[in-house]
């Protein structure tokens, strides 16, 4: 039984009004968890005394952000979309006030507990992009998933300008200055969590279109094998898998590669911001241009600029290609990310589409870790940006590969 494309439960201005208030949930968190996370290792070396367990906690924070989708996803089904995003967000103010506490307490084993619970809160921040397209039609949930991911500008931007205050304010009121940060964490996610429970009405789940944006000739919804058997959501999942994983395998070791030259080393925050630039700020226009074009093609656009920045990183000619190669890194992400969470929206059915989603999450963060790991390795063992960029460029060249094959893959019945 078919339902219709837009649910008539909710109105234009409630799907404006759920979409902003995940917007705003999701910049405040981005604030509140890289203000933390500035002076997360310094309080590791601090608080252990061990300048080798300095990264520890950052470590652990990862660790969360990667558990936490399978629950909250759980949650997402059981209780709904609402409960789940504040619950996570209002986890995530306890594991700020804890690390706040345990920087004031000295206590380490404490801080990585507060670690934990702040990766999971950023999980919670990831996912409503989710949450956001359900309340729309398919043909427009690229620019609500696209207003989502800009959120997160605001934590580039403002929270090491809220770190760098809040310890000053700490240190003025005779707390630990590493402890500020934290508390203010612990306020904005608090605010989060807020927003989310009292503007996200009603729940995305109960308005969202339960059937995929092609449904199955027999009229059942898919089980959960059967859906990652849609080779769309593959191509969806494989999309955001690639752009976070040549991102990752360049974005880590830039900073160390510049300062590696006696004279760039000022270049290091032009060219994050040239990447952060790339990676949000034109987010709300890759979802329009994903809805207005289809996610194919912003795959496509995605795969090539990462091919692009990950040949300008190979060439490795200073300042002239490391700026444009990082910008061009950022967007190919974007576009990769926004394209491949559209399509993850609009061909799961409602009765499994938190679960993959969460899944899907988890493997991002598998991803993002792993080229973390494998990079700097890379780098300082000899192979240098030459090889990473053709890692990269390998990478982004298998993703154009598979955009081919299931393009191909799809019409084939149609003149079979």
């Amino acid at each position: 039984m078919s339902t219709p494309a837009a649910s008539p439960a909710i109105s234009e201005a409630g799907r404006r009004r759920i979409v902003g208030a995940l917007f705003v949930a999701r910049g405040s968190i981005g604030v509140g968890y890289l203000a933390g996370f500035i002076v997360l290792t310094i309080a590791g070396k601090e608080l252990s005394g061990h300048a080798e367990l300095a990264g520890l906690p950052a470590a652990v924070s990862m660790v969360g952000r990667a558990i936490g989708p399978p629950p909250i996803a759980r949650a997402m089904e059981v209780f709904g979309r609402r409960p789940a995003i504040a619950g996570s967000y209002a986890l995530g103010a306890v594991g700020a006030a804890t690390a706040a506490l345990a920087v004031a307490a000295g206590l380490f084993w404490l801080l990585l507990v507060g670690s934990l619970l702040m990766g999971v809160a950023r999980a919670g921040g990831d996912m409503s992009r989710y949450v956001a397209a359900e309340v729309y039609e398919p043909s427009r949930r690229g620019r609500a998933i696209g207003i989502v991911v800009w959120g997160a500008t605001a934590g580039a931007l403002g929270g090491p300008l809220l770190g760098g205050y809040a310890q000053e304010l700490a240190g003025a009121g005779g707390l630990s200055p590493l402890a500020g940060p934290w508390f203010a964490a612990a306020g904005l996610l608090l605010f989060s969590a807020l927003v989310t429970w009292a503007f996200v009405r009603p729940d995305p789940r109960d308005v969202a279109d339960p059937t995929p944006e092609a449904p199955p000739a027999d009229g059942e919804p898919p089980d959960l094998r059967g859906v990652l058997r849609d080779r769309r959501v593959q191509l969806g999942i494989l999309a955001m898998l690639t752009g976070q994983g040549v991102m990752t395998l360049i974005m880590v070791v830039i900073p160390l590669h510049l300062d590696s030259y006696a004279d760039l080393g000022e270049a290091v925050p032009v060219a994050m911001t040239a990447h952060v630039a790339g990676m949000f700020a034109l987010a709300p226009l890759t979802g329009r241009l994903v809805d207005l074009l289809g996610p194919r093609p912003m795959v496509l656009i995605g795969a090539v600029l990462l091919m692009l920045a990950s040949a300008l990183a190979a060439f490795d000619a200073g300042v002239g290609t490391v700026l444009p190669a990082m910008f061009f890194l950022g967007y190919g992400w974007n576009a990769c990310f926004v394209a491949g969470s559209t399509m993850l929206a609009r061909g799961v059915p409602l009765n499994v589409r938190a679960r993959i989603q969460g899944r899907v999450e988890v493997l991002i963060g598998v991803v993002g870790v792993f080229s973390s790991f494998l990079s700097g390795p890379l780098l300082v063992g000899g192979a240098g940006m030459g090889w990473l960029g053709t890692a990269g460029l390998i990478s982004a060249l298998l993703l154009l590969v598979a955009l081919g094959w299931e393009r191909s893959a799809t019409r084939a019945p149609a003149g079979a």
